[in-house]
């Protein structure tokens, strides 16, 4: 009777987990409507019913149309003349990415796959899932048309009423053929509307097209979250929800080079253009063997330094030039680019005689006037004595001579002279003398340092440097340094001696749990934090167990799982620590302050 009774038992169990089975196959899937604007959410509801434990969903599905913004659950039960029926519902929230027919995929759930949904999703202007007085996008352009490589400066802006937004993301701007460079930190700051107090979010970036035709800035989707104020009673948890906002792209005319300056070696599309030139010294008085430093600055209204041409001459005659790396510069000055190119060049005289360097000219296209200018620096005419600083006689009878054949006349430099001033250049020095005075000055102050400082102090100086070393090693032990621990921990698991093992496991959870101190395996079975450490550390335990009766060797126990979960376990922390830097770094203020 009782193998037949256990047996009734087990069929009874049986039969209603199949059951169960069979009731957790009914899903039934909704969405609370079917067309929606661009910029609006929908709300999609999987019920399951009978379902006794929670579950993890497969959304990924969904992704490539649409973003998910958040799931929550919620589970009831009804009895109806006794029938008692009990549902968990499935809650997400949806974003369309994109315009028109768009298809929400069948889902598997439990082995049950449900039906596709579709959704219409139409473009009616600018919106948000809030009312546009509390939350709207706003983009503004400096110009409607530009030309190629000319600068666009585009803005986007929320202006919001919300108090409390978080994680505010917007579309990156990512265009073909172009360049795109974001202007600084976004700003934040208030504006009164219509007496209305606004928040205003504001991002600035300058796009420079490098193909004609149009350009199609694409449209700008914000999300972010709100709190509510409210939390979670249980968990503590503040209560959030998701906020959206749209608004539609605009298209750019892009221009191609004018004609008139097509067949030029460079295209410098601004609105302003400046060439400045100076002198380390004066250049009136110039003689064969002096050296001077030319400086010229090249400044563009409306393009990055990186991409002003080169301009300085690389030969003039009677000189050696020495030019120094160009230093490129890129500074924003009212939201606009402004870019600097200088170089630096030293000129040395080698002949005596009057030389000439040719001038820069360097033409632009006025942006303003749709005009070709340029802007020139004249040149410059040096006239170079000789060592002793008087000028041969040849030049000075060429003032009403043939200027060409002056020129073309060589200078006559007297070898004398040149011996002379190289001579008058070093000043001679008994060297011997000059370092037996070095060397005893550097005996008597090193000595002065060891009877004054060092010989009266010697033991201050060494208690300070023992706590020194004292304390370097400190920060480096394995009890106060995590890296120390791990890199330990990984040492003991390559020589798979489960004994150091143990101890190195124990020291490193002492860093990583926090919830509680770790002193001894079992802190670590009773720690909450990282569960998947659980069966790890029972396997150490029993290893170690069964080498101690002489039954078993190391074979039971894994190291190289247990370093890949410990590596694992980094990495995760980690990503949480930078994510909630970053949370409080971009939270947005408050616009109403308490």
């Amino acid at each position: 009777m009782k193998i037949k009774s256990r047996l009734a038992f087990i069929f009874i169990c049986f039969g209603l987990t199949l059951f169960s089975t069979v009731q957790a196959q009914e899903v039934e899937i909704s969405l609370d409507r079917n067309e929606v604007a661009r910029g609006e959410t929908v709300t999609l509801t999987i019920r399951i019913y009978d379902q006794r434990q929670g579950m993890q969903l497969d959304l990924t599905p969904l992704t490539s149309q649409f973003d998910v913004l958040g799931t929550r659950t919620s589970s009831q039960i009804r009895s109806v003349n006794g029938a008692v029926e009990a549902w968990t519902d499935y809650i997400v929230t949806l974003f369309p990415l994109e315009e028109g027919e768009l298809i929400i995929p069948g889902l598997d759930i439990n082995g049950t796959t449900t039906a596709p949904i579709q959704v219409t999703v139409t473009n009616e202007g600018p919106r948000s899932n809030q009312s546009n007085e509390e939350l709207y996008l706003e983009i503004e352009t400096n110009k409607e048309s530009v030309y190629v490589q000319e600068q666009l400066l585009f803005t986007v802006r929320l202006y919001y009423t919300i108090n409390g937004i978080r994680n505010p993301q917007f579309t990156e701007l990512e265009m073909e053929n172009s360049v795109i460079q974001l202007i600084g930190s976004p700003n934040q700051y208030e504006k009164l509307i219509d007496g209305e107090r606004y928040g205003v979010y504001e991002k600035r970036y300058v796009i420079f097209p490098q193909r004609s035709g149009p350009l199609e800035v694409p449209d700008i989707l914000f999300r972010g979250e709100v709190t509510d104020g409210s939390s979670n009673f249980v968990f503590r948890n503040l209560n959030t929800r998701r906020v959206t906002a749209f608004i539609e792209g605009i298209t750019i005319d892009v221009l191609e080079r004018p004609v008139a300056i097509q067949d030029n070696d460079f295209w410098l599309p601004v609105s302003n253009l400046t060439l400045e030139e100076s002198w380390s010294t004066d250049i009136s008085n110039l003689k064969v063997g002096d050296s001077v430093v030319r400086t010229v600055t090249m400044t563009a209204d409306g393009l990055d330094g990186a991409v002003l041409p080169p301009f300085g001459p690389t030969e003039i005659e009677g000189l050696n030039l020495y030019p120094d790396p160009a230093e490129i510069e890129r500074t924003f000055v009212e939201g606009a680019i402004v870019g600097t190119r200088i170089e630096t060049t030293t000129m040395v005289a080698t002949e005596s005689g009057n030389f000439e360097i040719p001038e820069i000219s360097i033409p632009w296209w006025n942006i303003n006037t749709n005009q070709l200018e340029a802007t020139i620096i004249p040149a410059t005419r040096l006239t170079i004595a000789t060592v002793t600083g008087e000028v041969p006689a040849e030049q000075t009878v060429a003032s009403t001579e043939n200027l060409e054949e002056l020129l073309s006349q060589l200078p006559i430099v007297d070898q004398d002279m040149i011996d002379e001033q190289a001579e008058a250049e070093f000043i001679e020095v008994d060297a011997v003398w000059l370092n037996y005075t070095i060397a005893a000055a550097f005996i008597i102050v090193m000595f002065s340092i060891y009877k004054l400082v060092i010989a009266d102090n010697k033991r201050e100086i060494s208690q300070y440097l023992q706590r020194l070393v004292a304390q370097i090693a400190a920060n480096y032990s394995p009890d106060n340094n995590e890296r120390v621990a791990y890199k330990q921990l990984v040492r003991a698991c390559s020589s798979n001696d489960l004994t150091i093992i143990r101890q190195t496991l124990i020291t490193w959870c002492d860093h990583h749990i926090d919830s509680r101190s770790v002193i001894s395996m079992e802190d670590i079975l009773q720690q909450s934090e990282s569960p998947a450490l659980y069966e790890h550390a029972r396997n150490i335990q029993t290893a170690l167990f069964q080498i101690n009766d002489n039954q078993a060797s190391n074979s039971t126990f894994d190291a190289k799982g247990l370093l890949q979960l410990i590596s694992q376990l980094r990495k995760s922390k980690l990503r949480v620590q930078k994510k909630q830097q970053q949370e409080e770094q971009y939270s947005l203020p408050p616009l109403y302050k308490t």
